[in-house]
């Protein structure tokens, strides 16, 4: 569950033209098969160590970076197939599309590597196996996003993570349909069961979010659910920000594996702006946990002998300024005046109190209008507590509880699983992209119900004659008959990932 979601999206004006962004992102992904896996079913771009299509300076120029993860399902090398398929597809795809609408085009490339991918397997037999897919697209000052499956992508501004993304798991779906609380999702025995994956048909909803403005320092990060499940949010964003985006992502895995590593890790990081602001080279506590122990035993050793001579040093001091050392005389005795009484018959005036201590005012750290930090001066304290003002709810023209900037629908009330599109059926498709909007279907069924009336193994959806059996070659139809609606193809069941 993204809670800060909408905050991201709240601005979607473009940056000041003084601050766009016309430098190259600097970019490094890294995938490692973790320490339980024997292979490694992740594939990623750029950096992916795999033949394809490399986009030349032209093509960044007018489409932008592309970072893809994608994380296989079926099986090490069926799964690893599936991974670098759909990767290979929708890079040469994306980049050969012509238009300017880089969010229309991301969407479209994941849509037809969908369709490759979903032939290529059923070409081999591999059926069961298939993949997760996370893109985005830096191109000057804008920031697009899309995804299938679990594997997810965070944007990262002044310290702050948020993470862009909603992962299509049978977990996330129960919280959806009010079964379990947010904070069950993660541990739930249902987080690895995909509901939405690439290869598993023809065809495939693909989440496309609204384009963010970026701003210099923000730092993007695309990762597969090995690196999420074994690092916190709050822990990955400190690891990106402090350090430049090969070392972090280096890090990173590390940090996964360190805390168990049960599965593949990969992780495509693009910092925009160029270096880290600070601590490129990791804070103190990273410096001292990587010693070894008789390092750590020396430097404790040397502190606490630093402490006993300067304690002497003190009391040897201390001592000769008091009288210790001073040839027998003796120190000055310090006599704590008392307060003359008052006169017989004289009005007496209490003395004021003085507290022992004044509470010091919290200090926040100010923002300018980009939502980045800004260094505190050495300003004088405000003698009186300043009066907050209520922050102004987003505009949310439906009035459905889903703020403008990020409703798909802003005129047309609907739920946030459909992205405040309207779900008649309320199965999580909306009615535009919906084949059966009267009945709870899945998604993966483009919102249709996984049913075969006729029983002759082809879906009610894709069926041309859904209540008379016919061949799936003739869409179900009695060879001859039918109105061919529908087209081929098959669906399976949300997919379990293999622990």
């Amino acid at each position: 569950m993204n809670e800060n979601y909408p905050s991201v999206r709240a601005n979607s004006a473009q940056p000041p033209a003084s601050i766009e962004i016309k430098m190259k992102p600097d970019v490094w992904g890294a995938t490692d098969k973790g320490r339980q896996r024997e292979g490694n079913e992740d594939a990623i771009f750029p950096h992916s160590g795999t033949d394809g299509f490399t986009p030349n300076e032209q093509h960044l120029a007018h489409k932008g970076q592309l970072l893809i993860v994608a994380d296989g399902v079926g099986g090490a090398r069926a799964g690893s197939q599936a991974s670098q398929w759909a990767i290979r597809v929708a890079v040469e795809t994306y980049y050969d599309l012509p238009g300017n609408d880089l969010g229309t085009n991301l969407k479209k490339a994941i849509e037809k590597a969908n369709l490759s991918l979903f032939q290529y397997l059923q070409s081999t037999g591999d059926r069961e196996a298939g993949s997760t897919m996370v893109a985005a697209v830096v191109h000057a000052n804008q920031l697009y996003v899309a995804n299938v499956g679990d594997s997810r992508a965070y944007l990262i501004r002044g310290g702050q993570v948020t993470r862009l993304t909603q992962d299509h798991t049978l977990a996330q779906r129960k919280y959806e349909q009010g079964l379990i609380r947010a904070d069950q999702v993660d541990t739930d025995p249902d987080s690895s069961v995909l509901t939405r994956s690439m290869g598993a048909g023809p065809t495939v909803n693909v989440d496309l979010f609204e384009p963010i403005p970026l701003y210099p320092g923000d730092v993007v990060l695309l990762c597969s659910d090995g690196l999420s499940n074994m690092v916190a949010d709050e822990t990955i964003a400190r690891i990106a920000a402090a350090h430049p985006p090969r070392r972090a992502a280096e890090r990173l895995i590390t940090a996964a594996n360190k805390n168990g590593g049960v599965d593949n890790i990969s992780v495509v990081i693009a910092r925009v702006g160029g270096a880290p602001p600070a601590l490129t080279g990791g804070g103190w506590a990273e410096k001292l946990s990587a010693l070894a122990n008789w390092q750590k035993a020396v430097l404790i050793g040397l502190a606490t002998l630093s402490v006993i001579v300067f304690c002497a040093l003190a009391g040897w001091l201390g001592k000769d300024l008091l009288g210790g050392g001073n040839n027998g005389r003796k120190a000055p005795t310090a006599v704590a005046s008392s307060p003359t009484a008052p006169p017989s018959g004289s009005a007496t005036t209490p003395l004021p109190t003085t507290a022992n201590a004044t509470p010091t005012p919290a200090v926040t750290t100010p923002s300018d209008a980009t939502g980045q930090p800004v260094m505190a001066t050495a300003t004088l304290l405000p003698t009186h507590t300043p009066t907050s003002t209520p922050t102004p709810l987003p505009p949310d023209a439906d009035k459905d509880g889903i703020p403008d900037a990020r409703d798909q629908c802003p005129n047309d009330p609907g739920p946030p699983q459909t992205n405040g599109c309207p779900d008649q059926d309320g199965d999580g498709v909306r009615d535009a992209d919906d084949r059966c909007p009267d009945e709870f279907g899945l998604p993966e069924l483009e919102g249709c119900p996984q049913s075969d009336r006729d029983g002759d193994g082809v879906w009610d959806y894709l069926d041309g004659c859904p209540e008379v059996p016919g061949p799936k070659e003739n869409n179900g139809c009695p060879t001859g008959g039918g109105d061919g609606g529908g087209g081929g193809g098959s669906s399976t069941e949300p997919t379990a990932r293999p622990e």
